[in-house]
């Protein structure tokens, strides 16, 4: 597989909910990190490192959400061979609510050796913390 076809299965299991079929394609030491938080802050709102909490992230948004899609996909491969953008609108449904969540993302993938090492996941955290009734600021 090239890096933008380990992308797109990498969404593709995010969507279908097949949490193996992501951890196959993690690195062991790989990073997923949240880098926009709601207070404004300049730190990542959350940094899951390993693949364990990583695919404990993904085990959430899982839990959370009965509706996984990642609509009007646009793939970026940069001229390195190892860092893939994406960007995407997600149309998600929250499973106690059953309340439409929709935010539009931008992906950063770096792959190395075959697999995900690294994945930012920048999404508008307004958004999410009004669905999630989280404060902001």
């Amino acid at each position: 597989m090239n890096i933008a076809e380990i992308v797109k299965a990498y969404l593709d299991a995010l969507e279908e909910q097949k949490v193996d079929a992501i951890a196959a394609l993690l690195t062991e030491d790989a990073i997923i990190d949240i880098p926009l938080s709601n207070t404004g802050d300049l730190s990542p709102w959350f940094v899951f490192e390993g693949r364990d909490r990583a695919l404990g992230y993904i085990g959430t948004i899982f839990q959370n959400f009965g509706q996984v899609k990642l609509l009007d996909r646009a793939v970026y491969v940069a001229e390195d061979g190892r860092t893939v953008f994406v960007e995407t609108t997600g149309d998600l449904i929250q499973r106690v609510k059953n309340a439409g969540y929709r935010n539009k993302y931008v992906f950063k993938f770096t792959i190395r050796d075959g697999r995900v090492s690294h994945v930012s996941e920048y999404a508008n955290p307004v958004t999410f913390a009004k669905l999630m009734g989280i404060d902001l600021g």
